[in-house]
């Protein structure tokens, strides 16, 4: 299947999509800024002098007895589980839907589990870290470079201009009511500052377990935050602090993202705020699963970088040569929990739209099919002599869906949309992305050997 153009998979943004911003001031050359740090490690990176006292960074020391290897929620070896190799497209809602009748897809998901067992790297949601004790319109300078080697030259500048613009985020949970209500710390992630009139951007597995919420500015300020909207699809978030005159982070408008261009991830892993790691755009438009309870989420069309991220970079940014935002940090690729030069971030575009619809709407339309399926490979197919080695087969169709009043049924095998082959489950998930509520589409399905067309009105997904 070719490569979907990402701006297929994105509703269009430009410049004017974006409130409480101004032309930013004007930056000293990066190889005139980066001159006290030449050679300096870039992730023990200081920043250069002259720096304001916003942009410095504020290491906090892990508490006495911390390991790194310590299991638990947010421990590198606590946030991973196995991938799942099976997928759903809008899995029927708890009490919806009428009883599931088991056919070849009930066997294709028996066959398939085996596949998982054996994986040695595992995809993990970069969960949050364990806690630690411990004006007017503005915006983040843009950074300009002239060449030069990439650590003494682009990282430091860019490094002093985007830190302001990187938040910690502490994760608190309450427990008991009235007088013997007691708030604790569980956990931590990073923010980056979207709008300068204090809306902040993040991933959505870092606040979905919060009771409470606080962000922690670059200059050491502590607010609290409320949660204005997510949209766990993206695993995006955008909270709200009540502070004006922020710097919001720059973005990547133009031109595309493009493979082998320097990265630089910045955020709060393992509680250690403003850490600059740098690397290059491994890849573009990978398509990911990341477990969630239940089963898998796909993301889709991330962004692949060798930049190091670790537990706590969660919601953080991952920027250009220039200091504009080309993703938020979301997941690693690791056998061990740690960083292993494999890491994803949501994409700058996908995360201005769904930031823009969150803080105007609260939440995100995503489109809704109502089936669930399992993947056909080439071994599945002769197994269970399908007529095609590749495809989605639906395992079940929720009544009243869009499927259901389109006519699939079960072990249905999806292999085409709108004319693009299917392959398996997770090319239907981030296929279907491309389209809104009401949307008509047109899936070629396989029937017991007999080949139809239909097309599909496609619902709002439940919420």
């Amino acid at each position: 299947m070719s490569e979907h153009d990402p701006d297929e998979l994105r509703r269009r943004w430009g410049p004017g999509s974006r409130a409480s911003r101004s032309t930013p001031p004007a930056v000293p050359d990066a190889a005139e800024a980066s001159a006290d740090t030449s050679g300096a490690p870039v992730d023990t990176l200081a920043p250069p002098s002259g720096v304001p006292a916003s942009a410095q960074p504020f290491p906090v020391p892990p508490p006495p007895g911390w390991d790194a290897d310590d299991e638990g929620p947010g421990s590198p070896r606590g946030s991973i589980r196995p991938p799942d190799t099976t997928g759903t497209v809008d899995a029927p809602l708890p009490g919806q839907g009428g009883a599931r009748r088991r056919g070849v897809a009930a066997g294709l998901v028996g066959a398939l589990v085996g596949a998982v067992i054996g994986t040695a790297g595992t995809l993990a949601v970069v969960r949050s870290t364990p806690a630690f004790s411990g004006g007017g319109s503005v915006q983040a300078p843009v950074v300009r470079t002239q060449g030069g080697d990439v650590v003494s030259n682009v990282v430091p500048a860019v490094a002093q201009a985007v830190t302001p613009s990187v938040v910690r985020i502490d994760i608190l949970t309450s427990a008991g009511t009235g007088e013997d209500r007691i708030t604790r710390e569980v956990g931590l992630g990073s923010g980056v500052i979207y709008r300068s009139d204090g809306y902040i951007l993040t991933n959505n597995h870092v606040v979905e377990q919060a009771s409470e919420l606080r962000v922690r500015l670059a200059n050491g300020d502590s607010l609290a935050a409320e949660l204005v909207g997510t949209d766990p699809l993206n695993d995006l978030a955008v909270l709200r602090v009540d502070r004006t005159g922020l710097p919001a982070i720059n973005l990547r408008e133009e031109p595309p993202i493009t493979v082998g261009e320097t990265a630089i991830a910045i955020g709060s892993p393992f509680g250690l705020d403003a850490t600059v790691t740098a690397g290059v755009v491994s890849a573009i438009n990978r398509d990911i699963q990341v477990p969630e309870e239940g089963g898998s989420l796909v993301i889709p069309a991330v962004v692949q970088t060798d930049a190091a991220i670790n537990p706590g970079n969660s919601g953080g940014a991952l920027v250009d040569a220039n200091g504009r935002l080309i993703g938020i940090n979301t997941a690693i690729l690791s056998g061990t929990g740690g960083s292993q030069g494999v890491g994803f971030a949501i994409p700058v575009s996908q995360a201005v739209a769904s930031a823009d619809e969150l803080i105007e709407v609260g939440f995100v339309r995503h489109p809704f099919l109502g089936i669930t399926g399992v993947d056909v490979t080439p071994e599945v197919a002769a197994r269970f002599d399908l007529e095609v080695d590749e495809g989605a087969v639906v395992d079940s169709v929720q009544e009243g869906s869009a499927a259901d009043r389109a006519g699939l049924q079960q072990n249905d095998i999806i292999v085409a949309l709108n004319g693009e082959p299917i392959e398996n489950m997770s090319d239907l998930v981030v296929s279907l992305r491309r389209f809104d509520p009401d949307d008509v589409v047109t899936l070629d399905l396989l029937r017991d050997g007999e080949e139809l067309r239909v097309e599909v009105t496609l619902d709002e997904r439940p919420r």
